[in-house]
Protein backbone atom coordinates (compact mmCIF):
# COMPACT_ATOMS: atom_id res chain seq x y z
CA UNK A 1 0.00 0.00 0.00
CA UNK A 2 1.03 3.19 -0.85
CA UNK A 3 1.95 5.90 2.20
CA UNK A 4 1.90 9.67 1.56
CA UNK A 5 3.40 12.12 3.80
CA UNK A 6 1.20 14.88 4.81
CA UNK A 7 2.14 18.35 6.03
CA UNK A 8 -0.32 18.39 9.03
CA UNK A 9 0.35 22.81 9.40
CA UNK A 10 -1.19 22.65 5.88
CA UNK A 11 -3.62 20.59 6.64
CA UNK A 12 -4.69 23.02 9.20
CA UNK A 13 -4.91 25.72 7.11
CA UNK A 14 -6.84 24.02 4.40
CA UNK A 15 -9.46 23.25 7.33
CA UNK A 16 -10.02 26.68 8.27
CA UNK A 17 -9.84 28.30 5.22
CA UNK A 18 -12.61 25.95 3.82
CA UNK A 19 -14.37 26.51 7.14
CA UNK A 20 -14.38 22.36 8.41
CA UNK A 21 -14.52 21.57 12.44
CA UNK A 22 -12.12 18.57 12.81
CA UNK A 23 -16.00 16.83 13.43
CA UNK A 24 -17.05 17.43 9.89
CA UNK A 25 -13.89 16.61 8.41
CA UNK A 26 -13.64 13.28 10.10
CA UNK A 27 -16.85 12.08 9.54
CA UNK A 28 -16.74 12.73 5.74
CA UNK A 29 -13.61 10.89 6.02
CA UNK A 30 -15.13 7.87 7.79
CA UNK A 31 -12.97 8.22 10.58
CA UNK A 32 -13.07 9.36 14.35
CA UNK A 33 -12.61 12.77 15.25
CA UNK A 34 -10.50 12.30 18.15
CA UNK A 35 -8.53 9.87 15.60
CA UNK A 36 -8.03 12.79 13.38
CA UNK A 37 -7.05 15.18 16.38
CA UNK A 38 -4.54 12.61 17.18
CA UNK A 39 -3.03 12.58 14.04
CA UNK A 40 -2.97 16.36 12.98
CA UNK A 41 -0.83 16.41 16.43
CA UNK A 42 1.87 15.56 15.03
CA UNK A 43 4.77 18.21 12.18
CA UNK A 44 3.83 15.71 9.79
CA UNK A 45 1.68 12.58 9.35
CA UNK A 46 2.07 9.48 7.22
CA UNK A 47 -1.07 8.39 5.74
CA UNK A 48 -2.55 5.78 2.91
CA UNK A 49 -2.68 7.24 -0.58
CA UNK A 50 -6.43 6.60 -0.28
CA UNK A 51 -6.84 8.70 2.89
CA UNK A 52 -4.77 11.17 1.40
CA UNK A 53 -7.00 11.58 -1.92
CA UNK A 54 -10.22 11.55 0.41
CA UNK A 55 -8.42 14.24 2.36
CA UNK A 56 -7.28 16.11 -0.50
CA UNK A 57 -11.08 15.96 -1.93
CA UNK A 58 -12.82 16.89 1.19
CA UNK A 59 -11.06 20.55 1.28
CA UNK A 60 -10.99 20.67 -2.73
CA UNK A 61 -7.50 20.80 -3.02
CA UNK A 62 -4.89 18.39 -4.75
CA UNK A 63 -2.62 16.46 -3.07
CA UNK A 64 0.17 18.34 -3.11
CA UNK A 65 -0.77 21.12 -1.53
CA UNK A 66 -0.77 19.11 1.56
CA UNK A 67 2.06 17.46 0.94
CA UNK A 68 5.18 17.15 3.73
CA UNK A 69 8.70 17.76 3.67
CA UNK A 70 11.74 16.63 5.74
CA UNK A 71 13.02 19.91 7.83
CA UNK A 72 15.20 21.53 5.93
CA UNK A 73 19.07 21.87 7.06
CA UNK A 74 20.38 25.08 8.56
CA UNK A 75 23.75 24.52 6.42
CA UNK A 76 25.07 22.67 3.78
CA UNK A 77 28.45 22.30 2.45
CA UNK A 78 29.75 20.65 -0.79
CA UNK A 79 33.43 19.92 -0.91
CA UNK A 80 35.47 20.70 -4.38
CA UNK A 81 35.23 17.32 -5.42
CA UNK A 82 31.82 16.62 -4.93
CA UNK A 83 31.38 19.88 -7.21
CA UNK A 84 33.76 18.52 -9.77
CA UNK A 85 31.30 15.09 -9.85
CA UNK A 86 28.54 17.45 -11.07
CA UNK A 87 30.40 18.56 -14.38
CA UNK A 88 28.49 18.08 -17.43
CA UNK A 89 29.48 19.27 -20.46
CA UNK A 90 27.33 21.67 -22.74
CA UNK A 91 28.12 21.63 -26.58
CA UNK A 92 26.22 24.20 -28.78
CA UNK A 93 26.80 25.21 -32.58
CA UNK A 94 28.99 22.28 -33.11
CA UNK A 95 31.54 23.14 -30.34
CA UNK A 96 32.27 22.09 -26.45
CA UNK A 97 31.38 25.69 -25.10
CA UNK A 98 31.12 24.95 -21.63
CA UNK A 99 31.32 22.92 -18.49
CA UNK A 100 28.83 23.29 -15.65
CA UNK A 101 29.47 22.39 -12.29
CA UNK A 102 26.71 22.99 -9.34
CA UNK A 103 27.39 24.45 -5.95
CA UNK A 104 25.82 23.07 -2.62
CA UNK A 105 22.39 23.60 -1.88
CA UNK A 106 19.60 21.83 -0.08
CA UNK A 107 17.86 19.27 -2.91
CA UNK A 108 15.25 21.05 -4.60
CA UNK A 109 16.96 24.26 -4.80
CA UNK A 110 18.69 26.46 -7.09
CA UNK A 111 22.27 26.63 -6.63
CA UNK A 112 24.90 29.13 -8.50
CA UNK A 113 26.83 26.84 -11.13
CA UNK A 114 30.07 27.14 -12.52
CA UNK A 115 31.30 27.54 -15.89
CA UNK A 116 34.29 26.65 -17.63
CA UNK A 117 33.87 28.76 -20.59
CA UNK A 118 35.74 26.78 -23.77
CA UNK A 119 34.31 28.90 -27.02
CA UNK A 120 37.69 29.96 -28.44
CA UNK A 121 38.18 33.81 -28.75
CA UNK A 122 38.50 33.63 -32.83
CA UNK A 123 34.63 32.13 -32.60
CA UNK A 124 31.48 34.19 -32.35
CA UNK A 125 29.47 32.21 -29.54
CA UNK A 126 25.75 31.41 -30.77
CA UNK A 127 23.48 33.15 -28.45
CA UNK A 128 21.11 30.86 -25.81
CA UNK A 129 17.34 31.70 -25.44
CA UNK A 130 17.53 33.52 -22.12
CA UNK A 131 15.52 32.10 -18.91
CA UNK A 132 12.86 33.55 -16.86
CA UNK A 133 15.16 33.89 -13.44
CA UNK A 134 16.95 37.59 -13.39
CA UNK A 135 21.14 36.68 -12.94
CA UNK A 136 23.86 37.69 -11.49
CA UNK A 137 26.88 36.67 -13.45
CA UNK A 138 30.82 36.90 -12.17
CA UNK A 139 33.80 36.56 -13.85
CA UNK A 140 36.24 34.52 -11.15
CA UNK A 141 39.31 34.73 -14.00
CA UNK A 142 42.00 34.13 -14.25
CA UNK A 143 41.39 35.36 -18.24
CA UNK A 144 39.03 38.36 -19.78
CA UNK A 145 35.91 36.41 -21.20
CA UNK A 146 33.56 38.32 -24.19
CA UNK A 147 30.01 38.52 -23.53
CA UNK A 148 27.41 38.57 -25.95
CA UNK A 149 23.53 39.51 -25.37
CA UNK A 150 22.38 40.03 -28.90
CA UNK A 151 21.87 38.93 -32.66
CA UNK A 152 23.19 42.30 -33.73
CA UNK A 153 26.85 43.46 -32.33
CA UNK A 154 26.61 46.94 -30.17
CA UNK A 155 28.09 48.17 -27.15
CA UNK A 156 25.67 46.59 -25.05
CA UNK A 157 25.40 43.81 -27.28
CA UNK A 158 29.09 42.88 -27.19
CA UNK A 159 31.29 43.19 -23.96
CA UNK A 160 34.64 42.29 -22.46
CA UNK A 161 33.88 41.04 -18.88
CA UNK A 162 37.45 41.48 -17.61
CA UNK A 163 39.68 39.70 -14.86
CA UNK A 164 41.30 41.50 -12.06
CA UNK A 165 45.26 41.47 -12.54
CA UNK A 166 46.03 44.27 -10.65
CA UNK A 167 45.53 45.25 -6.37
CA UNK A 168 43.11 43.13 -4.62
CA UNK A 169 43.17 39.90 -6.03
CA UNK A 170 40.12 38.70 -3.92
CA UNK A 171 38.20 41.14 -6.49
CA UNK A 172 38.45 38.10 -9.22
CA UNK A 173 36.85 40.21 -11.73
CA UNK A 174 33.66 42.39 -13.78
CA UNK A 175 29.93 41.13 -12.65
CA UNK A 176 26.62 42.47 -13.85
CA UNK A 177 23.11 41.63 -13.45
CA UNK A 178 20.57 40.40 -16.27
CA UNK A 179 17.10 40.69 -16.36
CA UNK A 180 14.54 37.79 -17.28
CA UNK A 181 14.71 36.11 -20.77
CA UNK A 182 17.82 38.06 -21.97
CA UNK A 183 19.94 36.02 -24.44
CA UNK A 184 23.54 35.72 -23.73
CA UNK A 185 26.22 33.60 -24.26
CA UNK A 186 30.34 33.84 -23.38
CA UNK A 187 33.47 32.85 -25.25
CA UNK A 188 37.18 33.34 -24.02
CA UNK A 189 38.54 36.42 -25.07
CA UNK A 190 42.45 35.14 -25.23
CA UNK A 191 44.15 32.26 -25.09
CA UNK A 192 43.79 32.26 -21.18
CA UNK A 193 41.45 30.04 -19.27
CA UNK A 194 38.50 31.37 -17.43
CA UNK A 195 35.47 31.12 -15.59
CA UNK A 196 32.64 32.36 -14.46
CA UNK A 197 30.08 32.22 -11.64
CA UNK A 198 26.41 32.54 -12.43
CA UNK A 199 23.12 32.85 -10.00
CA UNK A 200 19.79 32.51 -11.59
CA UNK A 201 17.63 33.87 -8.72
CA UNK A 202 14.07 33.08 -8.69
CA UNK A 203 11.89 35.15 -10.50
CA UNK A 204 9.15 36.93 -8.63
CA UNK A 205 6.74 36.53 -11.81
CA UNK A 206 7.41 32.82 -11.60
CA UNK A 207 3.98 32.49 -10.26
CA UNK A 208 1.56 34.70 -12.31
CA UNK A 209 3.00 33.15 -15.70
CA UNK A 210 2.63 28.99 -14.16
CA UNK A 211 -0.88 30.68 -13.59
CA UNK A 212 -1.20 32.61 -16.65
CA UNK A 213 -0.72 28.85 -18.42
CA UNK A 214 -4.02 27.58 -17.29
CA UNK A 215 -5.75 30.84 -18.23
CA UNK A 216 -7.45 31.29 -22.32
CA UNK A 217 -5.70 33.23 -24.81
CA UNK A 218 -8.30 36.11 -24.59
CA UNK A 219 -7.56 36.74 -20.71
CA UNK A 220 -4.10 36.46 -21.11
CA UNK A 221 -4.11 38.86 -23.83
CA UNK A 222 -6.09 41.12 -21.52
CA UNK A 223 -3.03 41.13 -19.28
CA UNK A 224 -0.91 42.02 -21.59
CA UNK A 225 -2.60 45.05 -22.87
CA UNK A 226 -3.18 46.09 -19.33
CA UNK A 227 -0.19 45.77 -17.18
CA UNK A 228 2.12 44.80 -19.70
CA UNK A 229 4.70 47.69 -19.03
CA UNK A 230 4.96 47.54 -15.78
CA UNK A 231 4.80 51.34 -15.25
CA UNK A 232 2.48 53.46 -13.00
CA UNK A 233 0.39 54.35 -15.10
CA UNK A 234 -0.97 50.81 -15.78
CA UNK A 235 -1.19 49.66 -12.13
CA UNK A 236 -3.04 53.00 -11.72
CA UNK A 237 -5.35 52.79 -14.41
CA UNK A 238 -6.18 49.05 -13.64
CA UNK A 239 -6.88 49.70 -9.71
CA UNK A 240 -9.08 52.93 -10.35
CA UNK A 241 -11.23 50.58 -12.99
CA UNK A 242 -11.45 47.95 -10.35
CA UNK A 243 -12.59 49.91 -7.94
CA UNK A 244 -15.21 51.72 -10.03
CA UNK A 245 -13.52 55.23 -11.12
CA UNK A 246 -13.17 57.09 -14.36
CA UNK A 247 -10.62 59.88 -14.85
CA UNK A 248 -12.91 62.06 -14.27
CA UNK A 249 -14.03 60.77 -10.74
CA UNK A 250 -10.85 59.74 -9.50
CA UNK A 251 -9.49 63.44 -10.33
CA UNK A 252 -12.10 64.71 -8.06
CA UNK A 253 -11.43 62.68 -5.07
CA UNK A 254 -8.13 62.53 -5.17
CA UNK A 255 -7.68 66.33 -5.72
CA UNK A 256 -5.54 65.77 -8.64
CA UNK A 257 -6.54 68.29 -12.12
CA UNK A 258 -8.29 66.19 -14.44
CA UNK A 259 -6.00 66.41 -17.25
CA UNK A 260 -3.40 65.72 -14.93
CA UNK A 261 -4.86 62.75 -14.06
CA UNK A 262 -5.59 61.67 -17.30
CA UNK A 263 -1.69 61.91 -18.16
CA UNK A 264 -1.11 59.63 -15.39
CA UNK A 265 -3.57 57.28 -16.27
CA UNK A 266 -2.65 56.82 -19.98
CA UNK A 267 1.01 56.66 -18.97
CA UNK A 268 1.81 60.04 -20.15
CA UNK A 269 3.55 61.10 -17.25
CA UNK A 270 4.93 59.71 -13.60
CA UNK A 271 2.98 60.56 -10.24
CA UNK A 272 4.99 62.70 -8.04
CA UNK A 273 4.97 60.88 -4.61
CA UNK A 274 2.24 63.19 -3.51
CA UNK A 275 -0.12 62.53 -6.10
CA UNK A 276 0.74 58.83 -5.42
CA UNK A 277 -0.21 59.23 -1.87
CA UNK A 278 -3.43 61.06 -2.17
CA UNK A 279 -4.67 58.22 -5.08
CA UNK A 280 -3.44 55.54 -2.86
CA UNK A 281 -5.64 56.92 0.02
CA UNK A 282 -8.77 56.64 -2.43
CA UNK A 283 -8.13 53.58 -4.16
CA UNK A 284 -7.43 52.31 -0.71
CA UNK A 285 -3.97 51.03 -2.56
CA UNK A 286 -0.56 50.76 -1.50
CA UNK A 287 1.01 54.22 -2.74
CA UNK A 288 4.32 52.42 -3.23
CA UNK A 289 3.34 50.58 -6.50
CA UNK A 290 2.31 53.70 -8.22
CA UNK A 291 5.27 55.09 -7.78
CA UNK A 292 8.19 54.56 -10.85
CA UNK A 293 10.93 51.92 -10.54
CA UNK A 294 14.21 52.74 -10.15
CA UNK A 295 15.78 51.52 -13.24
CA UNK A 296 19.89 51.55 -13.66
CA UNK A 297 20.73 49.16 -16.72
CA UNK A 298 21.37 49.12 -20.66
CA UNK A 299 19.50 48.85 -23.63
CA UNK A 300 18.70 45.25 -23.14
CA UNK A 301 18.52 45.19 -19.75
CA UNK A 302 21.99 44.70 -17.78
CA UNK A 303 23.65 46.43 -15.40
CA UNK A 304 27.69 46.10 -15.25
CA UNK A 305 29.79 46.54 -12.37
CA UNK A 306 33.55 46.80 -13.05
CA UNK A 307 36.52 45.82 -10.99
CA UNK A 308 37.26 49.27 -10.60
CA UNK A 309 33.99 50.10 -9.19
CA UNK A 310 33.80 46.91 -6.92
CA UNK A 311 37.66 47.68 -5.62
CA UNK A 312 36.89 51.49 -5.26
CA UNK A 313 33.58 50.44 -2.97
CA UNK A 314 35.72 48.08 -1.10
CA UNK A 315 35.16 48.96 2.80
CA UNK A 316 35.51 46.49 6.51
CA UNK A 317 32.51 44.82 7.27
CA UNK A 318 31.99 43.23 10.95
CA UNK A 319 35.43 42.22 10.62
CA UNK A 320 35.75 41.22 6.84
CA UNK A 321 37.01 43.23 3.82
CA UNK A 322 34.04 43.26 1.85
CA UNK A 323 33.39 44.51 -2.09
CA UNK A 324 30.25 44.26 -4.14
CA UNK A 325 29.19 42.64 -7.12
CA UNK A 326 26.71 44.17 -9.44
CA UNK A 327 23.30 45.05 -8.17
CA UNK A 328 20.33 47.25 -9.46
CA UNK A 329 17.16 48.55 -7.69
CA UNK A 330 15.04 47.51 -10.30
CA UNK A 331 15.89 43.40 -9.49
CA UNK A 332 16.14 44.59 -5.63
CA UNK A 333 16.59 40.89 -4.40
CA UNK A 334 19.71 39.62 -6.53
CA UNK A 335 22.88 40.57 -4.33
CA UNK A 336 26.29 39.30 -4.08
CA UNK A 337 29.63 40.72 -2.56
CA UNK A 338 33.44 39.85 -2.49
CA UNK A 339 34.47 38.64 0.83
CA UNK A 340 37.93 38.99 2.03
CA UNK A 341 38.50 36.81 5.27
CA UNK A 342 41.82 37.29 7.85
CA UNK A 343 41.02 36.58 11.30
CA UNK A 344 41.08 34.04 13.80
CA UNK A 345 37.71 34.37 15.78
CA UNK A 346 34.51 33.54 13.89
CA UNK A 347 31.81 35.27 15.22
CA UNK A 348 27.93 34.37 14.45
CA UNK A 349 27.28 38.06 13.59
CA UNK A 350 26.80 37.37 10.20
CA UNK A 351 22.10 36.31 9.72
CA UNK A 352 20.36 37.51 6.18
CA UNK A 353 17.18 37.76 5.57
CA UNK A 354 17.63 35.07 2.12
CA UNK A 355 19.25 32.28 1.91
CA UNK A 356 22.86 32.42 1.05
CA UNK A 357 25.46 30.63 -1.39
CA UNK A 358 29.38 31.21 -0.43
CA UNK A 359 32.54 29.89 -2.92
CA UNK A 360 35.51 29.90 -1.62
CA UNK A 361 37.73 31.25 -4.17
CA UNK A 362 41.15 30.37 -2.23
CA UNK A 363 43.24 29.74 1.03
CA UNK A 364 41.66 28.19 4.06
CA UNK A 365 38.93 29.19 6.20
CA UNK A 366 36.75 27.64 8.86
CA UNK A 367 32.72 28.03 8.73
CA UNK A 368 30.96 27.93 11.35
CA UNK A 369 26.89 27.89 12.37
CA UNK A 370 24.21 27.89 14.75
CA UNK A 371 22.86 24.29 14.25
CA UNK A 372 18.60 23.57 14.30
CA UNK A 373 19.44 22.50 18.08
CA UNK A 374 21.04 25.55 18.81
CA UNK A 375 24.58 23.86 19.14
CA UNK A 376 27.62 25.41 16.72
CA UNK A 377 29.12 23.26 13.94
CA UNK A 378 32.35 23.85 12.00
CA UNK A 379 33.60 23.19 8.83
CA UNK A 380 37.16 23.67 7.30
CA UNK A 381 36.57 24.87 3.51
CA UNK A 382 39.49 25.42 1.07
CA UNK A 383 39.30 26.65 -2.41
CA UNK A 384 36.23 25.95 -4.69
CA UNK A 385 34.28 24.47 -1.83
CA UNK A 386 31.04 25.56 -1.30
CA UNK A 387 28.22 26.37 0.99
CA UNK A 388 24.27 27.11 1.52
CA UNK A 389 23.24 29.00 4.65
CA UNK A 390 20.19 29.15 4.96
CA UNK A 391 17.62 32.21 5.94
CA UNK A 392 18.38 33.89 9.78
CA UNK A 393 21.23 31.19 10.64
CA UNK A 394 23.78 33.02 12.45
CA UNK A 395 27.04 31.94 11.20
CA UNK A 396 30.41 33.50 10.73
CA UNK A 397 33.75 32.74 8.72
CA UNK A 398 37.42 32.54 10.22
CA UNK A 399 41.06 31.76 8.78
CA UNK A 400 42.61 33.48 5.44
CA UNK A 401 40.48 33.30 2.34
CA UNK A 402 39.03 34.86 0.05
CA UNK A 403 34.75 33.98 -1.19
CA UNK A 404 31.98 35.20 -3.68
CA UNK A 405 28.86 35.58 -1.53
CA UNK A 406 25.58 35.42 -3.39
CA UNK A 407 21.81 35.83 -2.49
CA UNK A 408 18.38 35.78 -3.92
CA UNK A 409 14.66 36.41 -2.87
CA UNK A 410 13.94 33.18 -1.50
CA UNK A 411 12.86 34.66 1.86
CA UNK A 412 12.70 37.62 2.57
CA UNK A 413 12.20 38.68 -0.71
CA UNK A 414 11.26 42.47 -1.76
CA UNK A 415 7.82 41.25 -2.14
CA UNK A 416 7.86 40.03 1.26
CA UNK A 417 9.06 42.99 2.46
CA UNK A 418 6.31 44.95 0.87
CA UNK A 419 3.59 42.65 2.34
CA UNK A 420 4.77 43.06 6.29
CA UNK A 421 4.88 46.92 5.55
CA UNK A 422 1.07 46.13 5.15
CA UNK A 423 0.50 43.72 7.53
CA UNK A 424 -1.53 44.62 10.92
CA UNK A 425 0.74 43.63 13.73
CA UNK A 426 3.33 41.60 11.43
CA UNK A 427 5.34 39.91 14.39
CA UNK A 428 1.67 39.19 15.72
CA UNK A 429 0.68 37.45 12.81
CA UNK A 430 4.29 35.68 11.65
CA UNK A 431 4.19 34.02 15.05
CA UNK A 432 0.92 33.16 15.13
CA UNK A 433 0.96 31.46 11.30
CA UNK A 434 4.14 29.41 12.10
CA UNK A 435 3.67 25.82 12.90
CA UNK A 436 -0.29 27.01 13.63
CA UNK A 437 -2.21 23.90 14.57
CA UNK A 438 -5.28 25.93 16.00
CA UNK A 439 -8.73 24.94 14.45
CA UNK A 440 -11.41 27.30 13.30
CA UNK A 441 -12.51 27.62 16.76
CA UNK A 442 -15.87 26.49 16.63
CA UNK A 443 -15.48 22.86 17.47
CA UNK A 444 -13.90 21.68 21.04
CA UNK A 445 -13.44 18.46 20.36
CA UNK A 446 -11.42 19.48 16.82
CA UNK A 447 -8.02 20.18 16.37
CA UNK A 448 -6.45 22.04 18.96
Amino acid sequence: MELVLLDTFKVVHWMNARKFTGDELAARLGVDGTALAELLSADTCTVSEDLAQLLAKALDVDTGQLAGDERRETVVIRTAAEMRATRRAVRRDGAHFYNYYTMAAPRGKVAPVILDVLCPADRLPALNNGHLEPAITVNLGPGDINGRWGEQLTDATWRRMRANRGADPWVTGDSYVEPSYCPHTYALATDEPARIISYTGESGLAPLIGESNLWPDHAFEALLAAVADGGPGAVLAATAARRGYDEAALAAAAGVPQARATELLRGRAEPDLAEARAFGRVLATDYRVLLPAPREHDEVGKTFCSVEQSRADARDFRGYRVAPLAGAGHLPDLTGLYVRVDGDAARLDLSEFGETHYLVRGGAVTLRWRRADGGVSAAELTEDDSAWVAPFVAHGWSGRGDLVKLGSGRHLSSVDFLELSNTFRPGTALRRGRRDRLGWGYDPSAVR
